[in-house]
Order: structure tokens, then sequence, then C-alpha cells
């Protein structure tokens, strides 16, 4: 009986070490799959507060295009139009 002891307790130990490099080939790409999600995840976080800053300033700045008076200082200065009874800046270019 004693005999069959000393067998059998190789065998454990063998059989755990097979289940443990089982558990480890398995276990250690997923573990390392999930930390580089998780990484990617916190990047596109970080991004999308970005864009969001980027967007505010942008719907901020769409806003202040519709004003009447931004309207005005384009026509004013990009197109050269004068409101009636004022006399028109010409820009003289010389060489």
């Amino acid at each position: 009986m004693k005999n069959k002891g000393k067998v059998r307790q190789p065998l454990r130990w063998l059989g755990i070490g097979l289940l443990c490099t089982v558990l480890l080939f398995t276990l250690v790409p997923r573990i390392k799959t999930i930390v580089e999600l998780s990484e990617r995840k916190q990047a596109l976080l970080e991004q999308k507060a970005e864009l969001e800053k980027e967007q505010q300033a942008l719907q901020l700045e769409l806003e202040q295009a519709d004003s009447p008076e931004n309207i005005e200082r384009i026509a004013r200065e990009q197109l050269g139009m004068v409101r009636p009874g004022e006399q028109p800046l010409i820009p003289v270019l010389s060489r």
C-alpha cells in the first residue's frame, strides 16, 4: 500500500503541473489582451474629451459667426462693402 501512495504522488504533481501550464498558456494571452484594451479605452476617452472641447469651441465660433456684427465686419473687410453715405477706403499698393 505504501508503494501505491509513492507512485500516485508524482502523478499528482505532474497533473497539477500540467494543469498550471495549460492555465498559464490560456490565461496569459487573455490577460494581456484585457490590459491592452483597457489602455486603448483610456486613450480613446482622452481623445473624446479633447474632441468635445474642440467641438464646443467650434460651436461657439459658429454662433459668433452668425451674429450681425460679424457679418458686417466680413462684408466690410473682405468684400469692401460700405454703408450708404460712407466713402470707401481703397488700399494703395506700392511697388
